[in-house]
């Protein structure tokens, strides 16, 4: 009999895809980062949900005030994703029997105060009990359908862009887990992007608002994986010019033997967005990033055929389809 950790995520959602509905007039797909159900002839309902699991997510020395931080922060991501504002968040939260309560405690306050430095509401949710540290949390938001931003949107001579540098969790897991050694601040930055992840929870919305973004997609799985799932959704092909990473990363990678490539492409819990934009609104939107503080970067561009590579010094290079696996973990 076939297990789970064997089919792998992405195969069990394909098996399973026959058995979702998706009310009518809906923007978005069973395929999207997000669902969305019409409320109104003007307003479609957005909703996310995300799982944070002890056993597989919880990195070393991290707080469970960061734990639930960083559960509210993985909700939300996909919403921003989409150019939604969020209204409000719920968690459902299960624990051992003999979990501590101050434990307990911090794990909500941490999802909650993420919401509220951005006036997101958090409304409660469910407990429970169960053998692990189990959060699931659950973004609400609205947003006109015409609005909503898919990822299969991508057109020939987009601009691929992101926002910000990747590896940094990727470092992040070197120092944790297989115990590598950093510079400070590297080392400093590095934890910051793993237990404080940040995100734009605006800035798609502003670039929908001068048409100046196609498709997006948050990162969370992996860049990777990112630009496979657009360029196949949007029946096109992508080459990355240049691999979004800092000069700091780069050395660590070659003082440590890393592949450079792996690190950036399939790294992941980096909620960074992945943009494609209309050439001619590169500019419009360097100048909303430049307002709202955003490290707008442009790495490449859409492309006719299904490849997605790197157009290394060396030559094109294939981005392998690799990232996190919720049944497999890291493949």
């Amino acid at each position: 009999m076939l297990r789970t950790g064997e089919m792998g995520e992405r195969n069990f959602l394909a098996k399973i895809s026959s058995l979702v509905n998706i009310p009518r007039g809906a923007k978005l797909g069973f395929d999207d980062d997000a669902s969305d159900i019409p409320i109104s002839d003007k307003t479609n309902l957005v909703i996310n949900v995300d799982t944070f699991v002890r056993k597989t997510d919880w990195l070393p020395e991290m707080t469970p005030a960061q734990v639930g931080r960083k559960t509210a922060v993985m909700a939300l991501s996909d919403l921003a994703a989409k150019g939604v504002k969020p209204i409000a968040t719920m968690l459902s939260l299960c624990v051992p029997e003999d979990y501590e309560v101050e434990d307990a405690n911090e794990l909500v306050r941490g999802f909650s105060q993420y919401g509220l430095k951005s006036s997101i509401p958090y409304l409660g949710g469910d407990v429970g009990m169960c053998d692990d540290v189990v959060l699931t949390g659950v973004a609400l938001g609205t947003a006109a359908p015409e609005d909503i931003v898919p990822r299969n949107g991508a057109k020939e001579g987009d601009v691929i862009a992101v926002t910000g540098h990747f590896g940094l969790t990727s470092v992040a897991f070197e120092i944790l887990i297989k115990r590598q050694k950093a510079k400070p601040e590297l080392h400093k930055d590095a934890l910051a992007a793993a237990f404080r992840p940040e995100i734009d929870i605006d800035f798609v919305a502003a670039l929908k608002d001068i048409e100046a973004v196609t498709a997006s997609m948050d990162s969370s799985d992996g860049l990777g994986i990112t630009l496979h799932t657009i360029a196949k959704l949007s029946k096109c092909g992508i080459i990355i010019e240049n691999l979004p990473i800092t000069s700091e990363i780069e050395f660590f990678c070659r003082n440590k033997k890393l592949s450079t490539m792996k690190m950036v492409m399939q790294g992941g819990e980096e909620f960074l967005l992945v943009l494609s934009i209309p050439p001619e609104k590169y500019d419009d939107a360097l100048d909303v990033a430049r307002k709202k503080k955003v490290n707008l970067v442009r790495i490449g561009y859409v492309t006719k055929g299904n490849q997605v590579t790197w157009a290394s010094k060396e030559g094109s290079v294939p981005i392998p389809f690799a990232g996190y696996d919720s049944f497999k973990e890291w493949n």
